[in-house]
């Protein structure tokens, strides 16, 4: 039997909520990352943290722009004040 087509709100709860995990995975590798990590910095250490900066931004933009769509951007939690 073939799949229910999502709905557009469904769609979009379900980008929300991948973009969300994603964002979750990217700051668990930068834990990993300090964990592991010693006082001595190595050029490895940079280059691997620059790596793992550039994913952490690129998983926030993805999930800012996904929930954006869900009409929960920056702009509500202005509306929750009023």
């Amino acid at each position: 039997m073939p799949e229910r087509q999502l709905t557009p709100d469904e769609a979009y709860l379900r980008r929300a909520q991948a973009t969300a995990r994603e964002c979750e995975a990217a700051a668990a590798d930068l834990v990993a990352f300090a964990d592991r990590m010693s006082a001595e910095i190595t050029p490895a250490d940079i280059a691997e943290y620059d790596t793992l900066i550039a994913r952490e931004a690129a998983a926030l933009s993805r999930r800012v722009e996904a929930f954006d769509q869900l009409g929960l951007g920056a702009g509500s939690i202005d509306r929750t004040t009023e």
